[in-house]
């Protein structure tokens, strides 16, 4: 077996990057190394493992088959480091560094609330916020790039997550308190037709729950005259143009007094609010002061009141 003894983490570092971006201008650049320093490492590597990793020429830079093997493994290996690092912070109780947080514009009242109130208790931690669908979350956390991700549980997102809920709620119709359906405790899909509606975009997931039924529904037709990918905007949009009505989690709601929130009567309506984490993956303190501070927030709290009281 052959016996490695100079491979060092650096060099790692520098082939996983030069790898990913398959240019070696731009990947010196963004590791704030010279261009000559770069090849010199990769180089250096190369002869360790006896193996060319790239293949270069004046047009472009690829991948050999020795290099796409070596990739997986170089970046489990940074990730270990990584690890190592934290773990040993943690123990020494070292509230420091980044955390990485995802979360759907659905959670916008419980996320700021709990934002400025993490950002005041712990001064040494800089947040880095992605704000981004769930599905795009999920991708995120898989290639970890995300610590923890806020949105609504997806039955599709596969086993390789932990969820921990924050609170439960059904989707509903939004509508001005003026609204001719004020009056509703329910609603159906087919109460909707005659009315114009603001509909968050594809791929969302109370977007989903809905066309769902949609496709079981085909002679129900809504008058959709808006798709936004933005929770907060669609509230705004409706709360302002007193016609429109849009669909939503209740929870989105919450803190929106113009507004009325009726239980929309479908099938599987409700929805469960987590954070996710990936399986098996290091969790930093930060991550959980961050979801003891989302559970124990007046946002959360008033959600779970409101929700158990319809």
């Amino acid at each position: 077996m052959q016996k490695i003894e100079k491979m060092e983490l650096r060099q790692l570092k520098y082939f996983e990057k030069t790898a990913l971006l398959l240019n070696f201008s731009e990947a010196a650049r963004q590791l704030y190394i010279s261009q000559s320093t770069l090849s010199q490492q990769i180089r250096q590597l190369e002869e360790e493992l006896k193996c060319e990793l790239f293949k270069r020429d004046s047009h472009k830079v690829e991948l050999t088959e020795y290099g796409e093997r070596l990739l997986p493994l170089a970046q489990r290996c940074m990730r270990d480091a990584d690890e190592c690092v934290m773990e040993v912070a943690n123990v020494k109780n070292l509230m420091t560094g980044t955390l990485n947080i995802g979360v759907t514009s659905s959670f916008y009242e419980i996320f700021w609330y709990t934002m400025k109130e993490f950002l005041y208790t712990y001064k040494g931690i800089k947040l880095n916020v992605v704000n981004t669908n769930t599905d795009n979350l999920i991708r995120l956390l898989r290639e970890h790039k995300l610590d923890c991700a806020l949105a609504y549980k997806k039955s599709d997102a596969g086993s390789d997550f932990d969820s921990y809920e924050l609170f439960k709620t059904p989707l509903c119709v939004l509508m001005p308190k003026t609204h001719k359906l004020a009056s509703r405790k329910t609603l159906s899909l087919g109460d909707l037709v005659d009315y114009p509606i603001a509909m968050p975009t594809l791929g969302v997931q109370g977007r989903k729950i809905i066309d769902s039924e949609l496709l079981r529904h085909p002679e129900i037709k809504l008058r959709i005259r808006v798709e936004l990918n933005d929770a907060n905007y669609l509230c705004t949009l409706v709360e302002q143009g007193q016609t429109l009505i849009t669909i939503l989690s209740g929870a989105t709601a919450t803190h929106r007094n113009n507004l009325l929130a009726i239980p929309l009567d479908i099938p599987d309506n409700e929805m469960i609010g987590c954070v996710h984490v990936l399986k098996n993956q290091f969790i930093k303190n930060s991550v959980r002061e961050f979801v003891r501070l989302l559970r124990e927030s007046p946002v959360v709290m008033l959600m779970k009141n409101k929700m158990s009281q319809s």
